[in-house]
C-alpha cells in the first residue's frame, strides 16, 4: 500500500542548530499516528515543513504520491493536508459559527451550505449552544475545538494535530478523542502531536518517538512505550507504574 505520507531522510537546519536530521517515515491512509519527545525534539519544526511554512534543507515529502515541495501553505491545504495550532487562532469579528464556516467557504460551499455544515460540526463537538457567540467570550479550550472545526469543514485527507488536546477540560478531552477515532473510520487520517500519554496511548495506531531532531523509534504503540529509551527519556516510572492518564507527558 502506498503512504498517505511519506518523508525521506529530511533536514533543516537554522544556521549551526540542525532542528531535523534525516527525519524518514511514513503514515499510512485510515490512521492514527502519534508523536512524542520532548520539547525541543523537533514535532512542531516537523508540522511546518510538512505544512509548507519551513523548506527543507534536504529530503523529500511526498502526499498521496506526489512530491509536494513546490506547495504552498495554501496548496496543501487544498489537497487535503492540513493542521492545528498549539494556540488557537478564532477570528475574532465573526461569531463562533461564522468562523467554522470559513472553511467551508474555501472548499466553495454557498452561505446557506456553509452554515448548515458548520452547524453539523458544533453539534459533534457539544459547542452548538456557542454558535452565535463571540469567540471573545470564550475560554481557550472552546476556540481550540473551533480551530479544529474550521479545519474539519475543509474536508482534509490528513490532519496534523499539534497539542489540540492541551488545556481542555476532561470532558472535551473524551468528546474530541471520540470524534477523532469515528473520523478515523471514515477516512481521515491524524498525525497526532501530544505530550498528554493518556492520550497517546488512547488514540495512537502507531507511536513515533522524536529526540534532537531524529526518529528515536517508531512502531506498535505499547511496545514503543516500553522501549527503555523512551522510559528513561520522556517517561519515567510513568509507564512502570501502570499510571499515565490524560495528565501525564511525554
Amino acid at each position: 500500500m502506498t503512504a498517505l505520507l511519506a518523508l525521506g531522510g529530511v533536514a533543516k537546519s537554522f544556521g549551526a542548530v540542525q532542528s531535523l536530521v534525516d527525519v524518514t517515515f511514513a503514515i499510512e491512509d485510515h490512521g492514527i499516528v502519534g508523536l512524542i519527545g520532548p520539547n525541543g525534539a523537533g514535532k512542531s519544526t516537523l508540522i511546518n515543513v510538512l505544512t509548507g511554512v519551513y523548506a527543507p534543507n534536504s529530503g523529500t515529502v511526498y502526499f498521496a504520491g506526489r512530491d509536494i515541495a513546490a506547495l504552498s501553505t495554501a496548496d496543501r491545504a487544498r489537497i487535503g493536508l492540513v493542521r492545528t495550532f498549539q494556540r488557537p487562532h478564532p477570528i475574532l469579528d465573526l461569531t463562533c459559527i461564522e468562523g467554522v464556516m470559513v472553511g467551508g467557504l474555501c472548499r466553495g460551499l454557498s452561505q446557506a451550505e456553509a452554515r448548515c455544515e458548520a452547524h453539523e460540526k458544533l453539534e459533534l463537538l457539544g459547542l452548538a449552544n456557542v454558535a452565535d457567540y463571540s469567540p471573545r467570550k470564550l475560554p481557550t479550550g472552546h476556540l481550540k475545538l473551533l480551530d479544529f472545526l474550521r479545519v474539519l469543514m475543509l474536508r482534509p485527507r490528513l490532519v496534523l494535530l499539534d497539542e489540540l488536546m492541551a488545556g481542555l477540560s476532561h470532558n472535551e478531552l473524551e468528546v474530541v478523542q471520540g470524534v477523532i477515532e469515528q473520523l478515523a473510520q471514515t477516512g481521515i487520517t491524524f498525525l497526532v502531536v501530544e505530550h498528554l500519554m493518556g492520550v497517546i496511548r488512547r488514540l495512537s495506531r502507531h507511536l513515533v518517538v522524536m529526540d534532537a531532531g531524529q526518529i528515536v523509534t517508531e512502531g506498535e504503540p505499547t511496545t514503543v512505550i516500553h522501549d527503555p529509551r523512551v522510559v528513561a527519556a520522556y517517561l519515567g516510572d510513568d509507564v512502570e507504574s501502570g499510571s499515565g492518564d490524560g495528565a501525564s507527558h511525554a
